[in-house]
């Protein structure tokens, strides 16, 4: 995905003994301005209101999926914005979930997450079937197709060194090993182990995408990524050399302040936590180019998101940074999604109204 000997004064790359690239914090090109163009922004579902809108999914065919925790409730809407149906409300009959925990993308499909089932339904939001499926363990980072996704050791409970790619079979309950990539460690010393708590700057995960023919990933308290082709060989990697940024002991006790559990708890789970904050929410490819999407705070909502982006052949091309306006913020990655030349977004004014929005934007050719 990126690694590429770009000759000059701009940058060179090192090729380190395992074949891996080391990049320079110094994209070659410079900065990458998006001048996003709003198309459309809307603020109901039907006639409802939006209430806690979050956790941003676009399909296959640009219809666009949301989850409303304030209802409990997900909509579906079109390229246009035009409002589609309400489905998958809270319960336990068919069609219905328990507890809502994620969404997915499955061989044309949406899929629901709760703890125990994965829940199936159509691009236009009719329920299809449920699978059983605990989330704490395969967590699916990828969908190969309907039956099948990827998935990585749950981190941080997998052993320090372990870096790998799993394929579960939903049909058959098999899964099999894809890709092994344990064999590199930063020079910072082992990485985080701790209590299961997911805090997205904090918590080590593995962070994958796929285009057609490839794959990138890798895991997000290392800015380390690596390219592989689909049967999970390993093609290139490379490695940002960019400082981490630290978080203070206070910085930590605020991310679990709300938890219900004894302050005693709390601070084991303090302790636990990494001193530095992770390098990368998610990995994306778009028109060829690999998208990282980088930590810049602890703040749950972000005026703007970081993204560097890489050539196929790793060499570190542009930096970019994406806003929709002064005192507009959006919740990070969850409810940005960038897709054929257009960003989805789930949006809040400084009055704590969340909208959704959709706009062209401009990517590199």
């Amino acid at each position: 995905m990126k690694k590429t000997l770009f000759f000059g004064w701009l940058l060179i790359p090192a090729l380190i003994v395992s074949g891996q690239i080391s990049l320079k914090d110094k994209p070659s090109k410079g900065e990458w301005r998006f001048n996003p163009e709003k198309i459309w922004e809307i603020s109901k579902a039907g006639d409802d209101d939006f209430g806690r809108i979050a956790e941003l999914l676009v399909t296959d065919d640009h219809h666009v999926c949301l989850r409303d925790f304030g209802k409990n409730i997900s909509y579906l809407f079109d390229e246009n914005g035009h409002f589609l149906k309400k489905f998958a409300p809270q319960g336990k009959e068919d069609g219905q979930l328990s507890f809502y925990l994620n969404r997915f993308r499955a061989g044309g499909k949406i899929v629901l997450a709760a703890p125990d089932k994965l829940h199936f339904f159509s691009q236009d939001g009719v329920f299809e079937r449920a699978v059983g499926n605990n989330l704490f363990l395969r967590f699916p980072l990828y969908f190969i197709s309907e039956n099948e996704f990827i998935y990585a050791p749950t981190l941080p409970q997998s052993p320090v060194n372990e870096k790998k790619l799993m394929v579960f079979d939903i049909g058959t309950g098999k899964e099999r090993l894809l890709a092994d990539f344990s064999g590199t460690e930063t020079k910072g010393g082992p990485a985080f182990q701790g209590s299961m708590i997911m805090i997205p700057s904090l918590t080590p995960q593995v962070r994958l995408a796929c285009d057609r023919d490839r794959m990138v990933f890798g895991r997000n308290d290392q800015y380390e990524v690596f390219v592989a082709d689909r049967a999970g060989t390993v093609l290139s990697s490379f490695r940002l050399e960019r400082k981490k940024l630290t978080v203070s002991p206070d910085d930590k006790r605020r991310q679990v302040a709300d938890l219900r559990m004894p302050e005693d708890q709390k601070e084991k789970i303090v302790a636990q936590l990494p001193d530095e904050m992770t390098c990368f929410s998610h990995l994306d490819f778009l028109g060829g180019w690999i998208y990282v999407f980088a930590i810049s705070g602890m703040r749950p909502q972000a005026g703007s998101q970081r993204i560097d982006i890489f050539s196929d052949k790793g060499e570190y091309v542009y930096r970019g940074e994406i806003e929709f306006g002064d005192r507009l913020e959006f919740a990070s990655f969850a409810n940005l999604v960038l897709k054929d030349g257009y960003a989805y977004v789930i949006l809040e004014n400084d009055q704590g109204r969340r909208t959704l929005a959709k706009y062209r934007i401009k990517l590199p050719k």
